[in-house]
């Protein structure tokens, strides 16, 4: 009887204790982190499943290589015919960045579709639309589905390749998968083109590799011109490039320039310093009310050129329609043993010629190219100086456009891309043919940004690392070195 009782007293004191153990602060700590990590859970399944369900992303890279520009969305935003992007890989061999920059191109438009081919499947799919391609995987072909135009675009064109000479390997400093395929979109839906004549036989500059690159991705076409062959510029003629001749234009050829001009033609003109002594060419530059200095500028002002090389400029740039963008996006002109231009007074009412680009007053022209200093000497031409200009000529409701810049180096590789020159040019191009070719997306780079800095910048920063940071912790030590001995 006794041991009966004792176990009953034994399950009521368990029983309590286990009352107890649900109503102590403990249990309540407990159920408390137990609730909310359980409502923490369901919420991250509910954001993902939303986020999955709604394909939600935001694009975390520096330099947005998986986002498309706000110039591709505008424009395939506005295309009216149907256009299929077709993707070339066998099936998992997609390279995930170009598939999903690929990708983005069905989001943006009703209009645009990508589709999956793969060309071990379907080996003679891409040879339907374009001739003589060898295909290769994640490589893109680009259909205009109402006109069947179309237009590939290869793997290695979606990547630029840094040859390194010390490893004599080559490594992949740039992607181009916009740029290449919003070029592709606008060439196979806009079937009028510009088409870019560039003279040639007066020992003119080479072009450099990144200009045709650049024109190529506007979709402008380029064609060699002898105009010591021809009886006239070609009627397509949209734009006539003279890049730096070294020597004279005949008689015959300025006039056919002349008669090309008369009738709304366009031309760009890029000048040597040595351009002075081309006396036909120059006869052109007089129409236009444009006149070349003799000599090279150097810059006296040091926030106009780079550390220790006053010939090479980076002049103001004017407030015009060709520079708002450069000017926008803070982009620097860079032009290299210039000489100068200025405008030639008393010119007709027809003609209105505008600066692009300008030096500042401390600006001189040396006439002696040879001299063996480049401080200011007597018998130097002081400035200012344009670097470059534009000139509209408009009679009888037909206006030509000629622009010259006085740099043979100004379309040069080396400054093509690093600074604003390239863009610039595509703003031109687009302005005085009144065609849609400033659809040119440049190359998102997987290198770091380079900064480029003038003389008095330099000049600036240096003084402020060597001096003013030094004099700042030197001086703090001493502030607080005082305070404590006064403790």
């Amino acid at each position: 009887m006794k041991k009966v009782e004792n176990n009953k007293a034994n399950n009521k004191n368990l029983v309590g204790d286990i009352k107890a153990s649900f109503s102590g602060r403990k249990f309540r700590s407990g159920a408390y982190v137990t609730i909310i990590s359980t409502i923490v859970v369901i919420m991250i399944l509910v954001v993902n499943l939303l986020v999955s369900k709604l394909d939600l992303q935001y694009d975390l890279s520096s330099n947005k290589y998986y986002t498309l520009s706000d110039k591709t969305i505008d424009y395939v935003k506005n295309i009216n015919e149907n256009v299929t992007i077709y993707y070339l890989s066998e099936t998992g061999s997609q390279n995930e960045l170009v598939y999903r920059m690929v990708s983005n191109y069905n989001k943006i438009s009703s209009k645009v579709k990508v589709v999956d081919k793969d060309p071990v499947l379907y080996p003679k799919f891409v040879s339907d639309y374009v001739e003589d391609v060898n295909v290769t995987q994640n490589s893109v072909l680009v259909v205009n589905d109402n006109t069947k135009r179309a237009k590939y675009i290869s793997y290695n064109d979606m990547l630029e390749q840094e040859f390194d000479y010390n490893t004599l390997s080559s490594s992949t400093v740039g992607l181009d998968v916009e740029g290449q395929i919003t070029s592709a979109i606008q060439y196979v839906t806009d079937p009028d083109l510009p088409i870019m004549y560039v003279v040639e036989g007066h020992n003119e500059t080479a072009l450099g590799n990144n200009f045709k690159i650049s024109l190529e991705k506007q979709n402008i076409t380029i064609e060699q011109l002898s105009t010591l062959t021809v009886d006239s510029i070609p009627e397509d003629c949209d734009i006539l490039f003279i890049n730096a001749p070294k020597n004279d234009f005949t008689d015959n050829e300025i006039a056919i320039i002349r008669e090309y001009m008369e009738k709304g033609g366009n031309a760009i003109i890029a000048l040597g310093y040595n351009g002075k002594n081309l006396t036909n060419l120059q006869s052109i530059l007089d129409y236009y009310g444009v006149e070349q200095v003799e000599g090279i500028v150097f810059e006296g002002d040091s926030n106009y050129h780079l550390p220790n090389y006053p010939h090479y400029l980076v002049p103001e740039i004017q407030s015009h329609d060709y520079t708002k963008d450069i000017i926008k996006n803070r982009s620097y002109i860079m032009a290299a043993i210039p000489s100068g231009l200025s405008i030639l007074e008393g010119t007709r009412s027809s003609l209105k010629v505008e600066p692009l680009l300008k030096t500042s007053d401390k600006a001189y022209s040396k006439v002696d190219i040879n001299a063996s200093t480049v401080e200011k000497t007597s018998g130097d031409i002081d400035g200012p100086f344009y670097i470059g200009l534009v000139a509209s000529d408009t009679y009888n409701d037909i206006t030509s456009n000629l622009v010259v810049f006085s740099s043979e180096l100004f379309f040069d590789d080396s400054t093509f891309v690093s600074f604003g020159n390239g863009s610039l040019l595509n703003k031109i191009i687009s302005q005085v043919t009144g065609k849609t070719t400033s659809l040119s997306i440049p190359t998102k780079s997987l290198k770091q940004n380079t900064i480029y800095l003038t003389q008095g910048q330099a000049i600036l920063w240096g003084a402020i690392v060597v001096i003013i940071v030094p004099v700042l912790i030197l001086g703090t030590g001493i502030v607080i070195a005082i305070k404590r001995r006064k403790k």
